[in-house]
């Protein structure tokens, strides 16, 4: 697979870019952390800039970007620190619906979520859950022409804004098993649907559902009933990949400060750049940076062969975001100690890529539960092999 990119995806990088440094500087992004809520204005901006169909095919309205141009997006978002929901209330369920849903609901959705018109949360984890997509307990139980949703969601990002939600529940079988699970398109203020809105470490508005007697019709579930585990699981990994690309956005804008901070904080009358101890420590935050972006380049390739399995592409992709999620900590808790006392401070932005790091780790599962799953497979195929 070739990355380097061409005069199109450079032209993408740098008007990203740009945009980022001019409409979304550090003030503008602390007014919005404060305020609770997204910028609905700069939602429509992306819209306008084409963003918000990156995910999309064009014959759903969408701009036809491949996984590689969406990463470039999302690794200037995270190198500005983004708080609008561009993964979760786009790249996810937009990949949910091409993946998951019937022609009648792509066209339906797909147009909606490009153009800015519908905002759809995704409502798939459990506090349970922990990262695995089976482990789902919230339950859909037929009765006549309905469905009937009990359980409680966790963590689901700008709940209470969406005009949407895309509830993940089992219409069979028990928790853990890949068999059952279905997906449920229903308006938010659906009666029996409570939201407990919570702001998260960053400042990212998000929501706890809980699902009491919720009524919605056999028409509402996306695609077939019970058959959903592949079509869920394919977006997870499309969109951990994406989160790798955030946040290695990330660390290259930590590594960016944190030169800068060196040339212009002076102890003993000269910058301490110059001390052979700190170089030292750029120096491996910079090895690091390199390594996580060598594991976002492998998710990407892995996304992009054809002849990889569900479950092998899955774990591959775990083992990516282990050794990003990694590499990152090190990284943001360097930038941070080089920083002194003032890393830890809302004005300086290092340590707000720490937060956010922290949120990156519990979306989508843990750096803990991938390597597990990764190590797992390893052990699997060194066994087959024997």
């Amino acid at each position: 697979m070739n990355f380097e990119l061409s005069d199109e995806q450079r032209m993408l990088q740098e008007n990203a870019r740009r945009y980022m440094e001019k409409s979304y500087a550090f003030n503008n992004r602390q007014a919005i952390a404060a305020d609770g809520h997204f910028a609905t204005r700069q939602w429509q901006e992306y819209a306008e800039l084409g963003w918000l169909a990156a995910g999309i095919p064009e014959e759903f309205g969408g701009v036809g970007f491949s996984p590689v141009e969406t990463t470039i997006l999302m690794e200037e978002m995270g190198r500005g620190l983004l708080l609008e929901p561009f993964l979760h209330a786009c790249l996810l369920p937009a990949a949910l619906i091409q993946h998951c849903a019937n022609e009648a609901h792509k066209l339906q959705l797909l147009p909606a979520i490009g153009s800015g018109e519908a905002l759809i949360a995704v409502a798939c984890s459990e506090p349970e859950s922990r990262g695995d997509v089976a482990w789902v307990a919230t339950r859909a139980q037929r009765r006549g022409d309905d469905y009937v949703l009990n359980g409680r969601k966790s963590m689901v990002v700008c709940a209470a804004q969406s005009d949407w939600l895309l509830v993940v529940a089992r219409s069979a079988g028990e928790t853990g098993d890949t068999e059952g699970l279905s997906i449920f398109l229903l308006p938010r203020d659906t009666p029996g649907v409570l939201l407990e809105p919570v702001r998260l470490l960053d400042g990212t508005p998000a929501a706890d559902l809980v699902l009491n007697e919720v009524v919605v019709p056999a028409a509402s579930l996306l695609g077939a009933g019970g058959a959903a585990y592949a079509g869920l699981q394919r977006a997870i990994d499309e969109s951990i990949v994406h989160q790798c690309a955030e946040i290695v956005g990330g660390m290259e804008d930590v590594l960016a400060l944190c030169a800068e901070y060196l040339k212009t904080r002076k102890q003993f009358g000269v910058a301490i750049g110059s001390f052979q101890a700190l170089q030292h420590r750029m120096a491996d935050m910079a090895i690091e940076t390199m390594q996580a972006r060598a594991s976002l380049h492998r998710g990407l390739a892995i996304l992009a062969s054809v002849s990889a399995a569900d479950d092998e592409r899955s774990a591959q992709i775990s083992g990516c975001k282990a050794q990003v999620m990694r590499s990152a900590k090190f990284v943001t808790a360097q930038g941070i100690q080089l920083h002194g006392g003032y890393g830890v401070t809302e004005e300086f932005r290092v340590g707000h890529h720490y937060r956010r790091l922290v949120l990156n780790n519990a979306w989508f599962g843990g750096m803990d539960y991938h390597l597990a799953r990764y190590a797992r497979s390893i052990q699997q195929a060194c066994a087959e092999l024997a």
